[in-house]
């Protein structure tokens, strides 16, 4: 659930969805830290390592696929080019809260195991491409960081889009942060002026609701600049990387303390998370509104 080593990936877009394998979705228990140094050099590593595992220990899920056709000729305006993967690479256990708002800003309500996708689609909303890894247990021991994320899927996922964005999370119970990081400065601007508009900010209209959004520098270990960092590994060499304290993202559920918990009180206020729909949906609504306006072009100076 926490932890604070960073994501980076070597290896070249080597498979197309038609390859690429059925795999179990399955969530995870949200329940156990993150190791600070890897125990897998690779996705690859792990896959081989504890393939009997798989479904038990760990399970990867996703989506890659867009459209046959799209047209657009309105006169008066424009359809975004729907071709965003949303990516969440320590989901499950290990950065506990990635995997179910992964398939918020996807277009998806967060659905279980054994369940048609399609059912869970958000009326109204663009299903996107997405990539997650999630560990169900010993969550420690299966971080990898994206410096080795060799996964054919997530390569895929963001190799056949023009943009990403992926979801982290980093230790810090005290301060509900967001650091946007990643190669693709317009679509971080989009990204900033969306947590603004939804009041994501600090300070916000109520201090409660206070969060610090920055843009990470340079020189931060966490800022997701590397061009072979798996959420620049996109068409057009960029993406967005937003790291996620663990007093936000446990602010955003009803309880916490599990993945089927999580599932059902995403965005759902209780007595020890009173403005857990603030957070939810200003989150999840502020990124999917980023996206929209970075696939048609325009830049929140």
């Amino acid at each position: 659930m926490n932890n604070t080593s960073r994501r980076t990936v070597l290896a070249s877009v080597a498979a197309v969805a038609a390859s690429l394998p059925t795999l179990n979705a399955v969530m995870g228990s949200g329940a156990t830290p993150a190791a600070a140094a890897d125990q897998y050099g690779s996705n690859t590593e792990l896959y081989t390592r504890t393939a009997a595992k798989e479904g038990t220990d760990w399970v990867r899920r996703f989506r890659i696929g867009a459209p046959v056709q799209v047209t657009d000729n309105a006169r008066s305006t424009s359809s975004p080019v729907n071709s965003t993967a949303v990516i969440a690479p320590h989901g499950g256990g290990i950065e506990a809260g990635t995997s179910e708002l992964c398939m918020a800003v996807a277009g998806y309500t967060p659905f279980e195991s054994n369940t048609d996708p399609a059912t869970a689609a958000v009326p109204g909303e663009p299903q996107r491409d997405y990539w997650i890894f999630e560990a169900l247990a010993n969550s420690a021991a299966q971080h990898v960081t994206s410096t080795h994320c060799d996964d054919p899927a997530a390569l895929a996922a963001c190799g056949n889009n023009l943009y990403a964005v992926s979801l982290h999370g980093f230790d810090d119970t005290s301060v509900k942060k967001i650091i946007i990081g990643g190669r693709d400065e317009r679509l971080k601007r989009n990204l900033l002026a969306a947590f603004r508009k939804y009041d994501l900010t600090s300070p916000a209209s109520k201090a409660e609701w206070n969060v610090t959004v920055v843009l990470a520098g340079a020189d931060d270990p966490i800022n997701g600049d590397d061009p072979a960092n798996i959420v620049n590994r996109t068409r057009t060499g960029g993406g967005a990387q937003m790291e996620l304290s663990t007093a936000l993202r446990a602010a955003m559920f009803g309880d916490f303390s599990g993945a089927a918990k999580r599932r059902t009180t995403a965005g759902v206020p209780s007595t020890g998370s009173p403005d857990a729909d603030h957070f939810w949906n200003g989150f999840v609504s502020a990124v999917r509104e980023a996206i929209k306006n970075h696939e048609l072009g325009l830049d929140s100076l």
